[in-house]
């Protein structure tokens, strides 16, 4: 399966409709989203992919209670998931990156808004950088096939 690794999207509209238009074009099967989507209107446009989505907060999420409500199904971080019968944690800060790596097959995380993608111990660890690109000029999200481990990340 690929799954879209998404994180910082920061209100930026554009940016995130960009993102679902292209995951709803692709062969896509899963959207992970590390935080900070920040506002529920944003919330409304990832929940316009069409393949199952998951998101936890970020440290920037102040409106929870109206994100939630957009979105049910919303986690608080460090989230434990199995994909395609492996293990995956998805997080918004990169907290126990000191004794998550080799326990677990993936580990998603942003908040950085820097692209960091390395093998570590045997897991495959991505931050796909920052969707909204106000920091770093770059709008940016991976791509992780888990049959192969394989991560390529996609500029918008």
């Amino acid at each position: 399966m690929k799954v879209a690794v998404v994180s910082d999207s920061h209100d930026n509209v554009e940016k995130s409709g960009k993102f679902v238009e292209i995951v709803n074009s692709s062969d896509i099967g899963l959207v992970v989203h590390c935080g900070d989507i920040i506002s529920p209107f944003t919330m409304e446009i990832f929940k316009k992919v069409e393949v199952p989505l998951t998101v936890v907060l970020g440290n920037n999420d102040g409106e929870i209670l109206g994100l939630s409500r957009k979105f049910p199904d919303l986690k608080k971080p460090p989230l434990l998931m199995e994909i395609e019968g492996k293990r995956a944690v998805v997080m918004h800060e990169p907290v126990l990156m000191d004794v998550l790596p080799g326990s677990v097959d993936f580990i998603f995380f942003g908040h950085t808004h820097e692209v960091f993608v390395e093998k570590i111990k045997g897991t495959v660890v991505i931050n796909p950088g920052e969707l909204c690109g106000y920091l770093s000029n770059h709008s940016t999200f991976a791509i992780l096939d888990t049959a192969t481990g394989e991560v390529t990340v996609k500029e918008i």
